[in-house]
């Protein structure tokens, strides 16, 4: 470990969702690493005077951004890129935005990332109907992936195993086509093996499908059990991070046939079931700001105002 800094750092933060344990990795850090996480948002909203007084106040050594889905993040993607571009962001604020998409993210996996396995995503609707009709199920999602208004299970719009069933469901969403996400539907899976990466460490759990009927399961069986990784696969999740500048992130896989294929991507998850997260994450942010010198430099980082 770093050797630890007796005066205060600063760490700015843009976070409205998962705060639960997000509150903890604050609580922690000011305890034992003398790390204050400033709020950059006000009452919860982006205020670009707000956001500008802050990082003349502070001299910001990292910024963590962890968004709500909105079509207005866009407003602090570009106020991060004007104000403050040479502060260090904990997640590369690029792989961010496209985490907010699920066609971005997908696609972004294939290009950059070919030996992780996805189901086929269909990129226009006439393409996965097309598909459909060659007997292919489609599984139909709303696109935005951390949607505030949408459960979980709300942004599952349905499964089409027949041309008639896909129209059908497309029908019934008024026009909305434009926010649609198409993919092969791989089949049901009891279980989602959700994946926890900080760095270079990574863990696996067991989870409910969502799909699935949990009635028909005991309350042993819905915990969330922990399951090794194959070496290949930790050595290609991981080598995704790197790639996307996702250092702390999170995938969901499923296995088909023994293989796995990766069905979900998020940037910082929360991380509720991972007791140990808290202070894997805390130490990370630690020692990234010091070993890297961001701490020193930090109040030479910010953008005049």
């Amino acid at each position: 470990m770093s050797k630890l800094i007796s005066n205060r750092i600063y760490v700015g933060t843009i976070c409205n969702r998962d705060l639960e344990v997000f509150e903890e990795i604050k609580k922690f850090c000011k305890q034992n690493y003398n790390i204050r996480f400033i709020n950059l948002l006000k009452k919860g909203k982006f205020s670009l005077k707000y956001f500008k007084k802050k990082l003349s106040k502070y001299s910001i050594s990292l910024l963590i951004v962890k968004l709500l889905s909105s079509h207005n993040n866009i407003e602090i993607y570009n106020a991060l890129q004007e104000y403050a571009p040479h502060i260090p962001k904990l997640n590369g604020i690029d792989s961010v935005a496209m985490c907010e998409s699920r066609l971005k993210t997908f696609k972004a996996i294939e290009q950059n990332c070919q030996k992780l396995r996805t189901p086929k995503t269909f990129y226009t609707l006439d393409n996965a109907y097309s598909s459909c009709q060659n007997g292919m199920n489609i599984i139909i999602k709303y696109d935005i992936h951390n949607a505030p208004y949408l459960t979980k299970e709300e942004r599952i719009v349905g499964i089409a195993d027949s041309p008639e069933n896909f129209e059908k469901i497309i029908n019934k969403l008024n026009g909305s086509r434009n926010k649609l996400f198409f993919q092969e539907y791989l089949g049901k899976f009891d279980f989602v093996y959700k994946v926890y990466v900080v760095d270079n460490w990574l863990v696996s759990i067991t989870s409910k499908n969502r799909l699935s009927d949990i009635d028909n399961y005991t309350p042993l069986e819905l915990i969330h059990l922990r399951v090794p990784v194959e070496k290949k696969l930790k050595r290609r999740i991981i080598r995704m991070g790197r790639t996307f500048n996702l250092p702390v992130f999170g995938i969901d896989y499923v296995l088909k046939e023994g293989k796995p294929y990766i069905v979900d991507v998020n940037d910082f998850p929360s991380f509720s079931s991972i007791p140990e997260a808290v202070s894997l994450i805390s130490d990370f942010i630690y020692n990234y700001i010091v070993s890297n010198g961001y701490y020193y430099k930090s109040s030479q980082k910010v953008k005049q105002i």
